[in-house]
């Protein structure tokens, strides 16, 4: 194998494995990222027929469109790899799978918002009402392609009715004070290291993740009365090219060791 790597000028973080021999390929919505390396190494090493395993970490609008397209396209790379494991959200699993594209879903894992500030929270952010103060800039997922986005926003809601979801999602944004994310799980975090946001609008697993890290976050965990939950579920694409080892797989997912794995990385899980 040829390496080679220019740094940040070809990285594509979100991709994983080789998308044209692998025994295996896996699309999770993205904020699974942290988890996913090595959930994908305690599969291999129980499945001696998988030596390749494609996966990617992306927004879940975006997958969920990649498998009606066929293909995804990155700058000038595109990949037609076809799933053979879907791992998205319950609702969006029944969707594709009423269109005939994934069989029945099986849940395993659930995770709640969180908002993400610079260390110390100098700007004593607590909640949504924060959000939409004058001033303070706001790195928010764009509800069209991430799932994150559309429950925070109707959590904000239901929190501060409709009023406050306007001030803070269409007011601000009109102002810029407001910036709707492509992929929050790495434009949230990278702009408040830039200085680019006060806040970012996260899962409570990538809050952890990221000050867990030493990167000069803190972490805010919101009240229950302001929390909204997501969950996670996966499913066989019904044009998967190994359909055995993606069975397997889902059922995998449920297993004692796939539930601790994400455990430790804050998920709550069926077990």
């Amino acid at each position: 194998m040829t390496y080679f790597s220019a740094g940040s000028f070809d990285t594509v973080l979100d991709l994983g494995g080789d998308p044209a021999a692998c025994d295996l390929a896996v699309f999770f919505a993205g904020n699974q990222f942290m988890v996913v390396p090595t959930l994908i190494d305690a599969f291999v090493a129980q499945h001696d027929a998988v030596s390749s395993v494609f996966y990617e970490t992306l927004p879940p609008g975006i997958v969920a469109d990649q498998v009606r397209t066929g293909r995804l396209q990155v700058n000038d790379l595109v990949i037609s790899t076809p799933p053979d494991v879907v791992a998205l959200s319950p609702t969006t699993l029944l969707e594709l799978r009423d269109e005939g594209l994934v069989g029945c879903a099986n849940a395993y894992a659930s995770n709640d918002l969180a908002l993400l500030v610079q260390r110390g929270n100098p700007l004593a952010i607590t909640g949504w009402e924060d959000l939409a103060a004058p001033g303070i800039r706001v790195a928010f997922p764009n509800p069209a392609t991430e799932g994150i986005g559309a429950l925070a926003a109707e959590t904000i809601e239901r929190v501060g009715g409709l009023r406050l979801r306007e001030r803070i999602m269409a007011d601000k944004h009109a102002s810029g004070d407001t910036i709707l994310t492509d992929i929050h799980h790495r434009q949230g975090p990278a702009w408040l290291a830039e200085d680019r946001v006060d806040v970012a609008v996260v899962w409570t697993t990538e809050a952890t993740w990221h000050t867990s890290r030493g990167e000069g976050f803190t972490a805010i965990t919101l009240d229950p009365a302001e929390q909204g939950e997501g969950h996670y579920a996966c499913a066989a694409a019904t044009k998967s090219t190994h359909p055995d080892l993606a069975e397997a797989f889902v059922a995998f997912m449920t297993s004692t060791q796939a539930q601790a794995l994400y455990r430790s990385h804050g998920f709550s899980t069926l077990s």
